[in-house]
């Protein structure tokens, strides 16, 4: 794509400017009007400028073949800070990852099935229009039943949005979707049954709203509702302006970076491999990886055997150089439990105490995608369980596609799996363990977590009677060893030291250009304080 300069509203970027040169200035003790009589004193301007204009702009990059603009096609954390920085849904994200009201002021509902959010009535749009209810119905609307499909597209169902499904499959128009502009200013989501955590869901960079529901495109001016709106585009970088004068950095340069290059003078890369030396900041995500039992398996049905092919696992610690131990099912900062010690000498006992010998061997296959570092992690625990007399274990190296087939039709005994989640509740990691969900597919099944599970989804609980009944839920879950919990994935970035606003506890894969400021220099006076 050629340079293309885009006309925006951005007077508080010139401001901001205006402001600099004039501090500049002032900042000279023979003053402005006597510049051009003293070249010492203009490279000392020159100088203290680019010094200020570095500590105002913000450089951000990741590696991809394109920008992405258009909130329903965002495939890839990284390619969804830009899109998070133009636009702002009902709900968003804390420096925490916690989910906090946006456009939404407050909501109400009585019984967590019929929803009316009420928006800020000072919400704008960069043309100076007010964000509406109408630009959520419109958006979802286009979400629902663009052509192509959004590969996000799916994710109203998810939220149980009343019709969704049948919207998006084409059977129903886009206006049965079970959303409704009460007025301008108060939203109206209808689901299919009670959720009392819709809030939290409603943070997904797919439910962001765009101007009138229309697609942003690099070949015309489109409206922005966040904190910068588009300066200017260039074909491997996009030049963002702050729409708030109290904004740390008044610019943002986003760049794309080609395979293996370099990502030197960049202040945040997000999607920095783990073995790159340069990757100095790992954050947790909400992402779990594990394998799964298939409990139709006459010895993988007794108890003992599963607890003691976690114990020999976890003792070998064969996760630790791929992301954070985790030997629970939910993530760690949702577990609140201190890890446990394993006793590996346990582990031939209790095998034999359910009926394992070395004339009657554990006989499992192992399942798992031989791409990446899937192949390693399984070479690890064959030759972990490869130590015992009493375990024969099959390697079965598939494609992903074939993994995938495997796992959808319970052709496994042991599988290489894993759980996200697309906002912080740990009742996510919970619901495909109920015997009747379509993500269920290693034959678990207990008759008190079904009943648990049901009374989290369908009554209105008060918070701590909820963490409770989680609480309980995860307990029963752990002690029938539901899952072979291997790591938690992280999020590996590399990180200019001064820059500062990053909370290192942050699962959300979530930040903001908003909340990130440039830590002041000893040796830089003039450099504007940190904002945060």
């Amino acid at each position: 794509m050629s340079k293309k300069r885009i006309n925006r509203n951005v007077f508080y970027r010139k401001l901001v400017k205006f402001a600099m040169i004039l501090t500049a200035c002032i900042s000279v003790i023979t003053g402005c009007d006597k510049l051009n009589t003293s070249p010492e004193k203009k490279q000392q301007i020159a100088e203290m400028q680019q010094t200020q204009n570095k500590a105002h702009t913000l450089r951000r990059a990741f590696y991809a073949e394109s920008f992405v603009l258009d909130p329903h096609w965002v495939t890839y954390n990284s390619e969804g800070a830009l899109v998070r920085d133009l636009f702002v849904g009902l709900t968003a994200f804390d420096t925490k990852g916690n989910v906090v009201p946006a456009v939404a002021q407050n909501w109400v509902t009585e019984d967590n099935r019929t929803w009316l959010f009420i928006l800020d009535e000072k919400a704008t749009w960069s043309n100076g229009e007010s964000v509406s209810a109408s630009d959520f119905v419109l958006s979802w609307q286009r979400l629902a039943q663009q052509k192509p499909h959004s590969p996000l597209s799916a994710y109203l169902i998810f939220t149980g949005i009343k019709q969704a499904q049948e919207v998006v499959l084409g059977e129903k128009p886009a206006n049965a979707l079970g959303v409704e502009a009460v007025n301008a200013n108060t939203l109206k989501i209808v689901l299919e049954k009670p959720n009392s955590e819709l809030p939290k869901m409603l943070a997904h960079v797919a439910l962001l709203p765009t101007y009138q529901g229309e697609k942003p495109s690099a070949l015309a001016q489109f409206p922005t509702n966040a904190s910068y709106v588009v300066d200017e585009i260039q074909p491997h970088k996009i030049i963002l302006a702050t729409r708030q004068i109290e904004t740390p950095f008044s610019t943002v340069e986003y760049r794309l970076l080609a395979p293996n290059q370099a990502f030197a003078n960049n202040d945040l890369v997000e999607n920095v491999p783990a073995s790159s030396p340069q990757a100095n900041v790992a954050l947790p995500r909400l992402c779990t990886y594990f394998y799964e039992f298939n409990f139709a398996h006459p010895q993988l049905s007794r108890k003992e055997v599963r607890q003691a092919l976690k114990m020999k696992i976890h003792s070998a610690r064969i996760s630790t150089p791929y992301g954070i131990f985790n030997d629970a099912i939910l993530p760690k900062q949702m577990n609140g439990e201190n890890e446990r010690q394993w006793q590996p000498t346990v582990f031939e006992r209790l095998l034999t105490q359910a009926g394992v010998s070395v004339e009657k061997p554990l006989k499992l296959r192992l399942t798992y995608d031989e791409q990446g570092q899937h192949g390693a992690i399984a070479s690890k625990m064959l030759r972990t369980l490869g130590e015992s007399d009493l375990v024969y274990i099959q390697p079965q190296a598939v494609n992903f596609e074939t993994l995938l087939a495997k796992h959808a039709e319970q052709d496994f005994d042991l599988i290489r799996a894993g759980w996200c989640a697309d906002y912080p509740d740990p009742a996510v990691f919970l619901w495909k363990y109920h015997s009747a969900s379509a993500d269920n597919k290693t034959h678990y099944r207990n008759e008190k977590v079904d009943k648990a599970l049901e009374q989290l989804q369908n009554r209105t609980l008060s918070e701590p009677a909820r963490t409770a009944l989680i609480r309980q839920i995860t307990q029963w879950l752990e002690e029938d060893v539901v899952i072979l919990p291997m790591f938690q994935y992280q999020t590996w970035l590399k990180v200019e030291p001064t820059l500062l606003g990053i909370e290192m506890t942050n699962p959300s894969e979530v930040i903001y250009s908003k909340d990130l400021s440039r830590q002041r220099l000893e040796n830089d006076k003039d450099s504007n304080e940190p904002t945060n």
